[in-house]
């Protein structure tokens, strides 16, 4: 008998022992986007570390708003779109993570990307192809496109340049995935502008539009106008002809954060800011954006030649080997046109590379040198700090968390 209620009582411990608080979590999504499907991977990395969440799928319509009464939630990361939606979400009165770009002003935590920094990095870009002209498409009254925007046209005005924009309709009370009507007006607008022009979206979406605008224009892609979109939807970029750049978000990065924001609320530990803005990743380079639009052919070409070879330790010397100019009057050619001499180009290539291995891959720094022309570590982290203000391992921390 001793025994059995020893056994017994083991038993009863380590079904105690075992037994899980589960907590159920609402996922308030369209699944149209890549965007949306990466925060959900995201979402789903944190989730592995709590085996106490359960997710509810719900889409972000009016139905499905007036069913969140009737389900009970512990917590929901959403895809905020409109005051409606807002509203019911806070009418549930549980902890509520927005990862919208749309209504930041709603009283609701949110992790989105910093748009202004999208906007300058778009600009950069397409400024470093040679474009002197140039347009944007996006929204009036969104705060993710006035960012991007504002970030675009800051970037461009001190590069002496401006912006033509062109306004797409409120998209509040269309299907949230973005996939909305034809602009009529749009091949007339793309017509009045100045060529070579290049056109940044506030969206791949709006890109996909722009591409197909041009064709029916009678437009050349990139040689009339160069198209940069944003959010790096393999699909949308691939789908245009030719295929388009994009500016790529960190998306699945937005979603860990997001959930982690929310286990926090749910434990009642609110943070001190409501919003969590990140940088963007990288400019996804295609060839919608693939060109040089410069009339110096010579600077041109040894801009393509420092390009082609920016993963080698390069040289003024290995230039000027390719170039048939001398080097005084070709370091002029580069002031005229671009305002920074050879030297300065070739290091900003170097570390522009970097960049792109630091954020899309987790080489070690001493790979990460080698593979972006630098005889060694210690001067990829002297020069990158130089030319960024931050050192290589501060760099990748802050875009890849």
């Amino acid at each position: 008998m001793t025994l059995r209620v020893n056994l017994l009582s083991f038993c009863d411990k380590s079904v105690v022992g075992w037994s899980i608080a589960l907590q159920r979590i609402g996922l308030v999504f369209g699944y149209g986007l890549a965007y949306y499907r990466d925060i959900l991977r995201g979402i789903k990395h944190f989730a592995e570390q709590r085996s106490d969440w359960i997710f509810t799928p719900l889409s972000p319509d009016s139905q499905s708003v007036q069913s969140l009464r009737s389900v009970k939630f512990d917590g929901l990361i959403a895809h905020v779109y409109s005051v409606e939606l807002a509203e019911a979400l806070i009418a549930l009165r549980k902890p509520v993570v927005n990862v919208s770009g749309v209504l930041p002003e709603q009283p609701i935590y949110r992790v989105s990307v910093d748009h202004l920094l999208v906007g300058r990095m778009a600009a950069e870009h397409l400024l470093d192809r040679g474009f002197r002209h140039f347009g944007y498409v996006g929204y009036p009254d969104h705060d993710f496109s006035v960012g991007r925007e504002s970030g675009f046209r800051e970037s461009l005005a001190a590069a002496g340049c401006t912006l033509n924009t062109f306004y797409e309709k409120d998209l509040a009370e269309v299907d949230p995935t973005g996939l909305w009507s034809w602009n009529t007006e749009l091949p007339a607008w793309l017509r009045s502008l100045k060529k070579p022009v290049a056109v940044f979206t506030s969206q791949d979406i709006q890109g996909v539009k722009v591409s197909e605008a041009c064709r029916s224009a009678g437009l050349r892609v990139p040689e009339d106008v160069g198209i940069l979109g944003v959010d790096d939807d393999d699909l949308l970029c691939e789908m245009t002809r030719p295929s388009m750049s994009s500016v790529a978000l960190p998306s699945e990065r937005i979603g860990y954060e997001a959930a982690f924001l929310l286990s926090r609320l749910m434990s009642r530990r609110k943070p001190l800011n409501r919003a969590m803005l990140l940088p963007p990743r990288e400019v996804v380079a295609r060839q919608s954006t693939d060109i040089l639009c410069m009339e110096d052919q010579i600077v041109a070409a040894a801009i393509r030649y420092i390009r082609d070879h920016v993963h080698q330790p390069i040289r003024v010397a290995n230039v000027l080997k390719v170039i048939p100019v001398s080097r005084r009057s070709l370091e002029r050619r580069f002031l005229t046109t671009l305002g920074r001499g050879i030297s300065q180009e070739i290091r900003r290539g170097h570390v522009e590379r970097a960049k792109s291995l630091l954020v899309g891959t987790e080489l070690p720094m001493s790979e990460v040198a080698r593979l972006s022309g630098f005889t060694e570590g210690r001067q990829l982290s002297v020069v990158f700090r130089q030319e960024t203000g931050q050192t290589p391992t501060a760099y990748r921390r802050r875009h890849n968390g």
